[in-house]
């Protein structure tokens, strides 16, 4: 099991789920706009401070899985060179 691997994978996952959450913040804000009444631009408004709330927990996750990569690189590349003593 390559741990670096599934880590960039996920990373890749949540990437594309950010850009869908960007997309329909886009979509509720276009939405907003064309809404003829308060209780529509309401419901749009929520909408949007959810995808928007969605989205920055994502990039929090992001972030940590990004970390932990590279933490799992420098693991790898410590096992790859062993230090060499000097007496």
């Amino acid at each position: 099991m390559d741990i670096i691997k599934d880590l960039e994978e996920l990373a890749e996952i949540i990437s594309i789920a950010i850009a869908r959450e960007k997309s329909s913040v886009e979509y509720y804000t276009k939405a907003f706009r064309k809404a003829r009444t308060e209780t529509a631009r309401r419901v749009f408004s929520l909408l949007i401070e959810q995808e928007k709330g969605h989205e920055a927990k994502l990039r929090g996750q992001l972030h940590e899985i990004n970390s932990e990569i590279e933490i799992e690189r420098l693991k790898a590349k410590k096992k790859r060179s062993p230090r060499t003593s000097q007496e």
